[in-house]
């Protein structure tokens, strides 16, 4: 019997990615944006997709999506959380509605999508959720630092999910994908003000951004899809080797610096 996927985010990057995997493995796909005008159009060539409207942000339209899945495909087996967009900015640049509106998308929003899956997946007895989130989430970056802080709280977030949900018979994955040729940079926001102090971030950021090692957007979300659903999945899945070795160097500064500053510690036992 045919599985079924809810993918948020499905009109760019790795939902859309993510869509054309899913229904490539013969799943059913629900492929929800804020937008299904901005569809790929290739979309409607697979029999096994449904495009519908589904804005994060919007409690009552995930309930309408959720539900007209359940009624479209009798079930929904996995949920792959996308959806997401990047704030760009010195912390002190970007403003408290900037910094609320990050968190709505990217954080509020991923959960509201859970909260409403979750029920349909409980009241079976079992579910796969996967979580996009970021290796900015373990290495916060200058000029991102808000859109990093967004992705280390999904990251706290899944794992606490994973142990509350496993007794349950529902896996949890976070997918921790680093850069890829996508729109993620042309939908970024741009911060409220600009602080002219904050230029010599910005020309490291560019430079790092001009030297990174781009994943493939295909591959990673091929890995994604073959491990959905298994019966032992990971907790975390590193998608673009470039971001693990990234996170494995923050890892061993972390630990060096806490080893270095140890006997303060020590003291306040």
């Amino acid at each position: 019997m045919r599985k079924t996927v809810l993918i948020t985010g499905a009109s760019t990057g790795m939902g859309e990615a993510a869509t054309f995997e899913y229904a490539a493995r013969d799943w059913n796909v629900v492929a929800t944006m804020r937008d299904p005008a901005k569809a790929n159009p290739a979309f409607a060539d697979l029999g096994n997709v449904l495009v519908t409207r589904l804005d994060v942000t919007d409690a009552a339209g995930i309930e309408q999506a959720v539900k007209e899945a359940v009624d479209r495909f009798g079930a929904i087996d996995a949920l792959v959380n996308a959806a997401g967009y990047g704030q760009v900015g010195a912390v002190e640049e970007v403003s408290p509605d900037q910094l609320r509106d990050q968190f709505e998308t990217n954080v509020v929003g991923l959960v509201q999508v859970i909260q409403a899956v979750l029920p349909h997946m409980r009241e079976r007895g079992r579910g796969h959720i996967i979580n996009i989130g970021s290796m900015g989430g373990h290495v916060s970056l200058p000029t991102m630092a808000v859109y990093c802080a967004s992705k280390s709280a999904v990251q706290n977030l899944t794992e606490g999910l994973a142990k509350e949900v496993g007794p349950l018979s529902i896996h949890v994955t976070l997918v921790e994908p680093a850069g890829y040729d996508t729109s993620f940079g042309t939908n970024a926001k741009l911060p409220a003000t600009s602080v002219p102090a904050y230029a010599p971030s910005y020309a490291a950021m560019a430079e790092f951004d001009k030297q990174a090692v781009r994943g493939d957007l295909v591959k990673s979300m091929a890995a994604v899809a073959g491990i959905t659903g298994i019966d032992e999945p990971p907790l975390h899945l590193a998608v673009a080797t470039a971001g693990l070795e990234m996170v494995r160097g923050r890892f061993a500064e972390l630990m060096d610096e806490y080893a270095r500053w140890e006997p303060v510690t020590a003291g306040t036992d």
